[in-house]
């Protein structure tokens, strides 16, 4: 646990290992929604967290159960600690259960007396269910389940945990190895690039148990009961409605979708108060709305913005209906709110800024000053950390987004430092981009200017689609959305450079993922880069194959070209293998072994024309890499690599030595 207090000195320079192994809880990102981050108990005067803090040294991590007194009346303490670190994952292009290496990050429940939290918690290789009582110091296993417990939480009336499993997968995955025996049949089931045989095909249905919270007892329940306990009646909630609340007279606000995909489409606020629905502005209630609460029979405060179009700015609104008018907006911020709820005459909720990592606050909804309840990192408040200002611009085609411009400690008036531009959420705290690997404060203390970018919103027209698979046709043809992304990142660029600050001329980018695609489109359609870094990789012809047939006819049908087709114009916007003649930027990849058969041909390529790239594979990782002593590698290298070619600087950590004579030798091939 944190200790009680440090002094907010502001004067140690920042190490890496402040970085990997801060406390966290909730998500890895500060994304408007998702899994709630923390829980509060049912007389209000608790809550109940999820605590993990990666440990360089043995390369895992220190899990935990928290409890946080929010009256200050007692210390914040752990009620169980141990298990083994917890991913996501997902389903995709009809295959099920990829992991994707972000932390699971999910708070405990309560129970109805407020006497314990239940929460899932991962041994021996299975996820299962466990209970803690908040009075003592040591959780204990509910379930006993042969496979993944999935999720977890109280059915309609409150008495019994509905959980969900996952046999299905466990079945299908055994019915894969038997099938070994005769040969794979390679078919739409395989994922290549990361698994070198098939996953059984989707659908594989969720299995929801209804469990005893006090024996661990366990009933199996038909899809129609268990629909019947996971549901609570509300027949006021239209059809439609995605958020959704209601006072306890009855009147009632929610969101719903404007357009068809319901992949991007924007959410439109609607409010309804004594039957009638009430006209709000669409420059307040149009888009954007990601919280609602009625804090009496007549009043409303919601929580809209933060978005790339808003500059990245949220906004609190409150509107007493009964005084007429629109919504008044009570403040504005540039913080993260997250997971924000009424409590008392404030609002509880997690809270990022650019300089400091998660805490759980409260926050006064007339002006938006918030108190700390729950400090997880007092350390960081002693470290010395570059200014930050927040630049907004708009992209060629008018969409608006910004930039978090982070200067080094020591910067004096009249300097300019090289830049590298970190990407594609800049939202929170500043920590690593997308993916945790450009370490943005370190990179500031080594005389480096960062621009955290925030990538643009989804294109206009791509609303009207139908689907995901139709949006994307619009996006591909012509690499329309990655054009409008790329053409913001330069706005930003030079919003910095107009600062005064930046050295034009000794420019880097970086990415990972959307940020990686970023990227390399950048190398192709622009000289201005002086090195770049990704950590994934890469758009290219063989990504069709390395990636499988599902996702193959996928990209076929948004308008990639077949392969021994003609696509060289298609090709030549966006792969690295068709312009490697010309490439002459210094690339670093550093990719996951599950990924790295994409980076294969543009890396051969680009070594056969003598560019300035390499590459480095990170064992037993996913899209997301979660091992920390992977995270300290990464780290140390990517600061280095930016050091070596836009400072002309060497390090002198001993690790780091082969890396700086390849590099040299990169730098002076010979001819």
């Amino acid at each position: 646990m944190p200790p009680r207090h440090e002094a907010a000195t502001g004067t140690r320079p920042i190490k890496p290992r402040d970085l990997i192994e801060l406390r966290d809880f909730g998500r890895s990102d500060a994304s408007l929604t998702g899994k709630p981050i923390y829980t509060l108990s049912p007389d209000g005067m608790s809550a109940a967290i999820a605590l993990r803090r990666a440990d360089v040294q043995s390369d895992s991590y220190c899990l935990g159960v928290a409890i946080i007194r929010l009256d200050g009346s007692r210390r914040a303490r752990l009620i169980d600690v141990g298990g083994e670190f917890m991913q996501s994952y997902a389903d995709g292009r009809g295959i099920p259960a990829t992991p994707t290496g972000s932390a699971y990050g999910t708070a405990p429940i309560w129970s109805p007396d407020g006497k314990a939290v239940f929460y899932l918690r991962r041994d021996h290789g299975v996820t299962q269910v466990w209970r803690a009582a908040v009075d003592e110091t040591q959780g204990r296993p509910l379930t006993h389940f042969s496979t993944d417990a999935l999720s977890i939480e109280w059915s309609s009336v409150g008495r019994t945990l509905l959980v969900a499993t996952r046999p299905a997968l466990a079945a299908g995955a055994a019915a894969i190895e038997n099938e070994g025996r005769r040969g794979y049949h390679y078919d739409a089931r395989w994922s290549p690039h990361w698994e070198a045989k098939p996953r059984p095909p989707l659908p594989l249905p969720q299995q929801i148990s209804a469990i005893d919270p006090r024996t661990g007892e366990e009933r199996i329940l038909l899809e129609a009961e268990a629909r019947k306990l996971k549901s609570v009646s509300m027949p006021s909630r239209p059809t439609d409605a995605e958020l959704f609340t209601i006072s306890a007279a009855g009147n009632r606000a929610w969101t719903t979708r404007v357009g068809l995909n319901p992949f991007n489409a924007p959410r439109r606020f609607h409010v309804e108060f004594d039957g009638r629905e009430l006209n709000c502005p669409d420059a307040i209630c149009g888009a954007g709305v990601s919280a609602a609460w009625w804090r009496n029979d007549h009043t409303l405060e919601f929580l809209r913005g933060g978005r790339a179009d808003d500059g990245g700015r949220l906004a609190l609104y409150r509107w007493d209906i009964r005084r007429g008018g629109s919504p008044q907006l009570q403040f504005q911020t540039d913080a993260a709110l997250m997971d924000c709820t009424p409590w008392h005459a404030s609002m509880l909720c997690a809270v990022e800024t650019a300089r400091m990592p998660r805490r759980l606050v409260k926050v006064d909804p007339s002006t938006g000053r918030f108190t700390t309840l729950f400090d997880a990192n007092p350390q960081f408040a002693s470290l010395r950390l570059g200014a930050v200002e927040r630049l907004r611009f708009r992209n060629a085609i008018g969409q608006q987004t910004y930039g978090d411009l982070v200067l080094p400690p020591n910067h004096r008036a009249g300097q300019r430092h090289p830049l590298v531009v970190v990407q594609y959420i800049s939202r929170g705290f500043l920590r690593g981009g997308t993916g945790d690997e450009y370490p943005i404060f370190l990179l500031a203390q080594q005389g480096i200017a960062v621009l955290s970018f925030q990538r643009t919103g989804y294109l206009p027209e791509t609303y009207a689609t139908a689907d995901p698979s139709a949006a994307q046709r619009v996006n591909i043809e012509g690499f329309k959305e990655r054009r409008a992304i790329f053409s913001a990142l330069l706005a930003g660029v030079d919003a910095a450079i107009g600062k005064g600050v930046v050295d034009p001329d000794q420019l880097g980018i970086s990415g990972m993922s959307d940020g990686a695609s970023t990227t390399q489109f950048a190398l192709i359609n622009s000289n201005r880069f002086r090195a770049a870094a990704i950590s994934s990789c890469c758009d290219e012809p063989s990504w069709l194959f390395v990636t499988g047939p599902a996702y193959r006819d996928q990209a076929l049908s948004w308008g990639y070209p077949k392969q021994a087709s003609d696509g060289e114009a298609f090709w030549k916007a966006m792969s690295l293998t068709a312009n490697a003649p010309t490439m002459r930027t210094p690339l670093l990849i550093q990719v996951p072994d599950s990924e790295f058969r994409g980076a294969l041909e543009p890396f051969s390529a680009l070594q056969q024309y003598r560019a300035p790239v390499d590459m480095y594979v990170f064992p037993n990782e996913m899209h997301v890499k979660a091992h920390p002593a992977h995270r300290l590698a990464i780290y140390q290298r990517a600061v280095a690599w930016f050091r070596f070619w836009l400072l002309a600087s060497t390090s002198d950590e001993p690790e780091l030595a082969n890396e700086i004579i390849r590099w040299k030798a990169l730098r002076n091939p010979p001819q």
